[in-house]
């Protein structure tokens, strides 16, 4: 019985990773199926943080949460957003190993220099 859960779980994390989007609860629910890999999340941004050399938001999804790190301009809190990234689920801030989404915005890849506002 355990086995065939397992490997549901499997074929629906496999499933959802093909599609558009990923589900923010699905990312938090397996962080080390994740590690390392690209996806996309859409969600509500809830807060920003710029510190010296690093800026980082908050995307918020139905009752789940990722912080992503960006290279880019930080969006409004409030904005509706698709991030685009790799998450990294060892990633080790002020003494502790969070999950997150490295998110790297080129010029080419955004002409507005802004992060994707979904609308």
């Amino acid at each position: 019985m355990k086995l065939l859960y397992h490997i549901t779980a499997l074929a629906v994390v496999l499933v959802v990773m093909s599609a558009c989007t990923t589900p923010i609860r699905v990312i938090e629910q397996h962080p080390g199926f994740f590690h390392g890999k690209k996806v996309t999340v859409k969600g509500k941004v809830i807060n920003t943080l710029h510190l010296e050399d690093l800026s980082f938001f908050t995307v918020k999804s139905g009752g789940s949460k990722i912080n992503v790190t960006t290279n880019d301009f930080l969006p409004v809190v409030g904005d509706n957003v698709k991030v685009h990234g790799k998450v990294d689920a060892n990633f080790y801030y002020q003494r502790d190993t969070i999950l997150v989404i490295h998110e790297v915005v080129k010029p080419k890849d955004s002409p507005s220099m802004f992060n994707n506002v979904v609308r």
